[in-house]
């Protein structure tokens, strides 16, 4: 039994090592003070981190990338509860059918999905522009959404609002009082995996936007594709992934995240 514990903690250290690998070798290489990308760094400096900041191009693209995760999030949010208090209170015949059609694009391979958007965006006149942009990532994180706030609300006893209601509150003071409260964990869930979705997407903003409102992502692409591996990428990057451990933890913490999906 003892030898059995040992070799399945071993297995467990190297799945850990072999995930957060990537991670520690971006952030350790971002604070090297050489012009090309080494690991492990030779001299510890700020130098990349000062320059990131200074730089026009990644601060416009990250600028970019903000707007439409935030925009992107809070209209899935708002749809996604709107889904989601349909198919737990609505009594569907039809639930089923509806809970696959929303959750379709996640089955669907982004590219396969992208190539054709672009035809419909090219009839409607949407291809590069924000509001098509805009569109498609609140598409990409709506299943998601739904998924969340579902599992959120039949947590939830409808007969709280209803209560309210028997008391003379209108349904949607009533939703506003009682359900959403209760609710919130779920919804800030929901928004924040719906940021990091389509903060990072790469995939979908390559075919989609245009050359005004290219994201961090696609720009780092671009760079990687173009010149290989840029210091100030490298910063970014470790600045970003910082960020984001840092909210995944605190969400963690405090909403349990983790059985919300």
């Amino acid at each position: 039994m003892k030898l059995k514990t040992i070799l399945w903690a071993a297995l467990t250290f190297a799945v850990l090592l072999y995930l957060i690998a990537p991670i520690a070798v971006l952030i350790f290489s971002a604070f090297d003070d050489g012009k090309f990308f080494r690991f492990p760094p030779r001299e510890l400096s700020l130098r990349w981190f000062r320059a990131a900041l200074d730089s026009s191009e990644y601060r416009s693209a990250l600028v970019n990338s903000t707007i439409i995760a935030c925009l992107a999030s809070v209209l899935s949010v708002t749809f996604g509860m709107m889904a989601a208090l349909g198919l737990t209170r609505g009594g569907l015949r039809s639930r089923p059918a509806i809970e696959i059609l929303l959750l379709a694009p996640l089955t669907l391979p982004l590219v396969v999905w992208a190539i054709a958007l672009i035809q419909i965006y090219a009839r409607l006149g949407l291809s590069g522009s924000f509001w098509g942009l805009l569109l498609a990532h609140t598409i990409i994180i709506l299943p998601l959404s739904v998924r969340i706030l579902m599992a959120t609300l039949s947590n939830i006893d409808p007969n709280l609002e209803d209560a309210a209601r028997s008391l003379g509150a209108r349904p949607m003071r009533a939703f506003a009082r009682t359900t959403l409260p209760l609710a919130m964990p779920g919804v800030l869930t929901s928004a924040a995996f719906g940021f990091l979705i389509s903060f990072n997407d790469v995939v979908v903003t390559t075919f989609i936007a245009g050359a005004s409102w290219m994201t961090f992502p696609v720009r780092m692409y671009s760079q990687l594709r173009g010149q290989g591996v840029d210091p100030i990428t490298l910063a970014i990057g470790a600045m970003i992934v910082a960020l984001t451990l840092v909210i995944v933890a605190l969400g963690e913490a405090r909403f349990k995240w983790s059985r919300r999906i």
